[in-house]
């Protein structure tokens, strides 16, 4: 629980000098998974300006390459950006790692790039060592519950269940959907076996960090840098885990909860069974 106040930013412009290198979070902050935020992509056009750098870092389960397809369909300008990082990227790069294990997939067909230039995939689950998870599928349901009798038959098998995308929801517009973070966390409830990755684990801020100073050539102090999401348990609790500031966006899937500009951030904490989590900063939108 808080005992102090997040502390309000206005405006972006006042705090940018602070920092060298943004972390920001893709779905909620810059898009919603139908349209870009405009005020968003003027923060980011005048940190370009600026000279500052911007990583933004997705737990999309689909490679940076895809990401920046669907982005490129928005309309967002690529030049924006410095780097992108994906969960997928993470998960692929762990696959690639692993050519002895065999895989299965669990998820929409629209996450199967993933898995692009792989070998080690089976379409049997009974062949496979480990499963990946990117999400629900329409054949299975949109109900967490419908997967049980699914997970306890994998459990009993003692199969390990690679969650692509941490996220437990996301807004869609105004809708919100279930991710793989939400199965991963009823595989676990059940008594499976559950590996993590992308925000809020750090390997994926140290792969972005990595990535980002060989392509500048020095090293970036962590004081430096400030993550930027809509999420608590993903990006603030991501930020917290890596040891940077954070700045949380209140119009992404929290959006419901601060209506009538409801500043409560114990009640958002303790909601989100977070409640040792130390939050920085704070927005009510991306904006300039």
């Amino acid at each position: 629980m808080q005992d102090y106040l997040p502390e309000e930013v206005k405006k972006f412009e006042r705090i940018s000098n602070s920092y060298d290198v943004y972390f920001i979070d893709l779905w909620g902050v810059i898009h919603n998974g139908l349209y870009l935020f405009k005020s968003a992509i003027a923060v980011l056009d005048k940190l370009k300006k600026n000279k500052k750098s911007v990583v933004l870092i997705s737990n999309a389960p689909r490679s940076n390459k895809t990401v920046r397809q669907f982005l490129t369909k928005l309309n967002f300008d690529l030049k924006l950006i410095d780097l992108l990082v994906t969960s997928g990227d993470i998960t692929k790069d762990y696959i690639l790692k692993n050519q002895n294990k065999i895989f299965y997939h669990l998820g929409p067909d629209k996450d199967i790039d993933l898995f692009e230039g792989i070998n080690n995939i089976s379409f049997n689950v009974n062949e496979s060592n480990e499963i990946i998870c990117t999400g629900l599928v329409d054949e299975i349901g949109n109900d967490i519950s419908d997967y049980e009798h699914l997970f306890k038959n994998w459990i009993e098998k003692d199969k390990t269940l690679i969650c692509a995308n941490p996220d437990e929801v996301v807004s869609r517009g105004n809708i919100i959907e279930f991710c793989a973070g939400s199965l991963a966390k009823y595989y676990k409830k059940l008594g499976g076996k559950v590996l993590h990755f992308g925000k809020p684990y750090e390997e994926i801020y140290k792969f972005a960090k990595f990535n980002f100073e060989k392509k500048i050539g020095r090293i970036i102090e962590k004081k430096k840098i400030l993550a930027v999401g809509d999420n608590l348990k993903t990006d603030i609790h991501g930020a917290q885990n890596f040891n940077i500031d954070s700045l949380l966006i209140l119009n992404g899937i929290y959006k419901d909860f601060f209506r009538d500009n409801n500043l409560n951030f114990d009640k958002l904490l303790k909601s989100n069974e977070m409640e040792s989590l130390r939050i920085n900063k704070f927005q009510q939108e991306l904006i300039w």
